[in-house]
Parts: structure tokens; sequence; C-alpha cells
């Protein structure tokens, strides 16, 4: 149960490992580079500069990252949930639950951004190893074993450097996702108040029916036969008179209708 709940807990907030950095252990002796030296040289010379060229994309990664965050930060402010008229209930609480964790996936990865641009440790080659590789037999072994070492000794560390710049992004990835999760909501939730606004303004029309000041109609002094209708105003103070919607509408139709 408890590793359950530590695999799921990676996943929501995924985090950086605890293991100590250590360099992996050395397996070429220079005796063995001494057999080709040029060859060995070559390699370790690529090799070398193939991880100093990682270091520093990790680090260029991690910059613009680092820039790109606080740019990003006012966009967020705007999709803030209001709380003033348009959500209520448990609708504003999923959004402020929802933009909460954002705002923390946005702060975590401004942090991880950061610690992978702090400078640190970088193994390389200089004027001491030149020498003494120059007093040796074989000065070319001596270099090689010299730059593999240097290779070895920052792989773990530029690994850390990127598993922080991936850490970044996975940060910037759920918040992103968190942002489209509360648009969609607040979308949704609009959509839905215009149509129960919409029925509930269509089913309270057809119940009040049609209202008129002018009463209802009367038959003139001549009769019913030979006298027309005749309409009065009501008088001040008494409620208009109104006709359900279905007779308003026959009515309507049955006068308007030719003989």
């Amino acid at each position: 149960m408890k590793e359950c709940f530590a695999v799921w807990l990676d996943v929501v907030f995924p985090r950086a490992g605890s293991a100590a950095i250590k360099p992996p252990d050395r397996i070429v002796t220079t005796g063995r580079l001494a057999k080709d030296a040029a060859l060995a040289i070559e390699i370790a010379t690529s090799l070398h500069d193939a991880e100093v060229q990682r270091r520093q994309g990790a680090d260029t990664k991690a910059a613009l990252y680092l820039a790109f965050l606080p740019a990003v930060l006012p966009l967020v402010g705007v999709l803030t949930p209001t709380v003033s008229d348009r959500f209520r209930g448990p609708v504003l609480a999923l959004d402020v639950a929802l933009f909460a964790i954002a705002l923390v996936y946005i702060l975590m990865a401004g942090w991880y951004a950061a610690r992978a641009t702090v400078p640190g440790v970088v193994h390389a080659i200089g004027e001491d190893d030149l020498s003494d590789a120059l007093g040796d037999a074989d000065a070319r072994a001596t270099m090689a074993s010299r730059l593999i070492d240097a290779t070895r000794r920052n792989y773990p560390l530029n690994n850390r450097k990127i598993d922080y710049v991936r850490l970044t992004q996975a940060h910037i990835f759920r918040a992103f996702i968190l942002i489209l999760l509360i648009v969609a909501i607040d979308w949704g939730t609009d959509t839905m108040t215009a149509i129960g606004r919409g029925t509930s303004e269509q089913n309270s029309f057809s119940a009040e029916g049609v209202c008129s000041p002018f009463g209802l109609p009367q038959s003139g002094s001549g009769g019913s036969a030979g006298g027309g209708l005749s309409y009065h105003l009501s008088e001040s103070g008494t409620d208009p008179v109104c006709l359900p919607s279905s007779i308003a509408v026959n009515r309507i139709d049955h006068s308007t209708a030719s003989p």
C-alpha cells in the first residue's frame, strides 16, 4: 500500500531521485589504451566533447524555461477563477483547487529550472594533466586516459542537471493540463447556464401569457348584433388583464382569419 501511494505521488508530483552522485567505475586502463593510442585519443576526445555539449544543452534549456515561467504568469493570472458573480458552490471550489495546484506546478518548475542553472563542478583537462602526459612514454595514451576520467566524472553530474530539466518540463506540462481543465469547466458552466436561462425564460413566458392594460373587449351600445367591440383603459391601481398564451394565440388567429 505504501509503495502504491509513493508511485501515485511520484506521478502527480514528480521529484528528483535521492541517489548519491557517484561516477561509474573505470574499466579501461592506460596500458590497453597504449596499444592503439591514435584511436584512443580520438574516441576519448569525441566522448569528452559529447558530454560537454550535453551539459551545455541542459543549461540552455533550463535558462529558457527560467525565462519563460515569469512571462507566462500574467497569462495564468487572467484565468484566475472569479468569485464575484459567475460561479458558486462546487464549481468555484473545483476551479480554485485546480488553479492552486497549477500554481504549485509552476513554482516547482521554476525551482527545478533554477537548480539546473546553478553552476556546478565540471571536470576538465588542465595544464597539470598535459604536463604529466608529456612526461610519460606514450603521451597520447595518457591524455586519452585523462579525458576518459574527466568524462566519467562529469557523466553523473550532467545526468542530475538533465534530470532537473526533465522535471521542469513535467511540471510545466501538468500545469498546462490543469489550465486547460479550468478553461473547459468555465466554458461548460457558461454554456449550461445560458441554456438553462433560455429555457426558464421560455417557460415563464408561456406561463404568464399575454397581458394588456386595455382590458377585455365589451359590446357597444348597439348590442351584440349591430354594435362593435370597444376597449377601455383599466382604472389606476388595478392589475392589467392577462390571458394565457394559448387563449391569446387562438383569439388572434380567429380574429385575423378571413370570413
